[in-house]
């Protein structure tokens, strides 16, 4: 159809409307672009189709291969306890079928050591007068196990919140595997140390609980009488300060001059300040007489003294305990329990090797409640997983059959139903989910011997109970007929083939998705290309009617010139006219 100006609009100085002249021109034209348009939104609607049906496709994939799975689902084994409030237990797929009886005598414990309530609370130190410092050693493992030793220094690390905190950090750093914390109850505030282990792994003991940066000797009857044996007239002691590696000192006795408490405290003190030993020392009287007491004026592992040599007749005493009074240790003993009469231990409540295949999870000890133990094929496994395969196969066939359902209202098929790749896969899967099986001992050879049947529309309907009774009267027959060792059964036949159908290169829907993308992407690169050629165009035919309508605006300005012009010559004529008439008439 052409384009109709109206001269009189053209001639009256409105001039064109340049856009809706220039739209009309194109509207022509864009028929093509209107129709790879349309193309393009039905490759869309095939693509998301198609897309659904690959989904489908991966699940069908998926649950068939669950079946074709040696240790699946159709292998799987559970265990059943009559009692599950003391035993629960769960199966792999080697476990033997069988039934038994066990006793749980005892839980595997961890093992846990804790002080009575210390004075002050739990930021008082802990060390007793005089000392500064101190040392644990906490053994984790029972009586052969790791010793770990807990150096404490005044200041530091000497209160319950200052140790638990130093342990935990240790323990963190270095492995102890045991976690401390701070008890608070109304006797007060008191050390719980825990083992991160059950069993004899966890046995906690503590097997040294002494203060350091102090010595002590044995009482003698007087401050004054002499410490050389009888008949020696000099000695040596030996000090050590700072432990196995710190500065040894030597303090000869000699007789008359240091050979007694009062006088060889002096001494001690003397030698001390003039060679910074780092000691005080004293004569201390109590109940029991007199005896030398050595302090040291470091903290912590740098105070520990010792003599390493002694030929006098003082002997030492052992250092007093730290404040801290450790109660007998509890737990950290193994799990007991008989299977079928025969007991045994673990270090731990989830017991595995005890019955092959089987992890038992003792729960609580009844040491003279029997239970019952039933170990046996997983039949609600294995039906689930049978179901899962009809409900896979079944969302796809009837996805397939939507796209040959026929729309009352346009009296067409689905965007796919023209596609020759949907009614291949559609006649693969049909032919897949009807094969045989030959050699099944129990006579199954098809999924109707299994209780499933097939529906008018190809869709699949499972007979649970018959299919629950064939997995409880012979689940090895119906194992047999999905898979065996030679992958001819059903679910190895089905799996090939969609190994092959579900290619992520050469699969049925997967060629078909390449070549919609192809043909979307050439699609609209024409699209695109054709828009582009519009645009030139429009500015093209824009800048034409512009040139044209600027002349045409100019139209009525010209007219009245033109006219103007026409008026003054026609009135100068008459003019003359008139004249000449006159002159005529008065000659005569």
């Amino acid at each position: 159809m052409g384009i109709s100006l109206n001269p009189a609009t053209l001639l009256n100085g409105n001039g064109l409307d340049i856009s809706t002249l220039v739209s009309e021109i194109q509207a022509q034209e864009s028929g093509q672009l209107t129709n790879w348009q349309q193309e393009q939104s039905t490759l869309q609607t095939q693509a998301t189709d198609l897309n659904t049906l690959s989904t489908d496709l991966g699940n069908l994939a998926t649950a068939v291969n669950a079946l074709t799975d040696p240790t699946g689902a159709l292998t799987a084994m559970t265990a059943t306890s009559s009692m599950p409030a003391i035993l629960t237990a769960t199966a792999q797929s080697s476990a033997t079928p069988g039934n038994h009886t066990i006793v749980v005598n005892s839980l595997a414990s961890a093992g846990t050591v804790y002080t009575a309530a210390v004075a002050g609370g739990a930021n008082a130190s802990f060390l007793p007068s005089g000392a500064t410092g101190g040392d644990i050693k906490l053994q984790v493992g029972g009586s052969g196990g790791t010793v770990y030793d807990i150096p404490i220094t005044q200041g530091s690390n000497d209160t319950l919140n200052t140790l638990v905190s130093y342990i935990n950090q240790q323990s963190s750093q270095n492995k102890w595997g045991v976690t401390a914390t701070v008890l608070n109850d109304a006797s007060g505030a008191r050390l719980a140390i825990y083992s991160q282990a059950t069993g004899s792994p966890g046995a906690l003991a503590i097997t040294t609980n002494t203060t350091t940066g102090t010595l002590y000797t044995a009482d003698l009857s007087s401050a004054d009488t002499s410490i050389l044996p009888s008949g020696q007239n000099s000695g040596d002691i030996q000090l050590q300060v700072g432990g196995s590696s710190g500065s040894v000192y030597d303090i000869p006795i000699t007789q008359s001059s240091n050979d007694t408490l009062n006088t060889l405290a002096s001494y001690i003190n003397q030698q001390s300040t003039q060679n910074n030993w780092g000691v005080t020392a004293n004569v201390v009287q109590d109940s029991n007489g007199y005896h030398l007491a050595i302090y040291s004026q470091a903290k912590g592992p740098a105070g520990a003294l010792a003599f390493t040599n002694n030929t006098t007749t003082l002997t030492t005493v052992a250092n007093p305990a730290t404040n801290l009074t450790f109660e007998t240790p509890i737990g950290g003993s193994d799990a007991s329990l008989t299977i079928d009469g025969i007991p045994f231990s673990s270090t731990s409540n989830t017991v595995t090797g005890a019955l092959p295949g089987v992890t038992l999870n003792l729960v609580s000890a009844e040491p003279n409640v029997p239970l019952q133990l039933a170990v046996g094929p997983d039949t609600t496994q294995a039906s689930d997983a049978i179901n899962t395969f009809v409900t896979a196969y079944n969302a796809l066939i009837s996805a397939i059959n939507q796209q040959y359902t026929i729309d009352p209202s346009t009296n067409t098929e689905g965007p796919l139903g023209s596609d020759g790749s949907v009614r291949s896969l559609q006649s693969s899967l049909l032919a897949d989910v009807t094969h045989s099986v030959a050699g099944n001992s129990a006579g199954l050879v098809n999924l109707a011997s299994l209780g499933i049947s097939m529906n008018d529309d190809g869709t699949l309907s499972v007979d649970n109970t018959a299919l629950g009774n064939l997995l409880n009267a012979n689940p090895s027959a119906v194992q047999s007929f999905f898979q065996n060792s030679s992958q001819t059964g059903f679910a190895n036949n089905f799996g090939a083939d969609l190994t092959n159908l579900t290619d992520p290169v050469n699969g049925v829907l997967n060629l078909d998705l390449a070549q919609n993308s192809t043909e979307q992407t050439n699609l609209s690169t024409d699209i695109s290309n054709f828009q582009d050629q519009l645009a030139t165009q429009k500015q093209e035919l824009t800048n034409q009617f512009s040139q044209v309508n600027a002349t045409l605006q100019e139209y009525p300005a010209l007219l009245e010139t033109v006219t103007s012009l026409l008026g003054g010559l026609l009135s100068s004529s008459s003019n003359s006219s008139s004249s000449s008439n006159t002159s005529n008439t008065s000659n005569g």
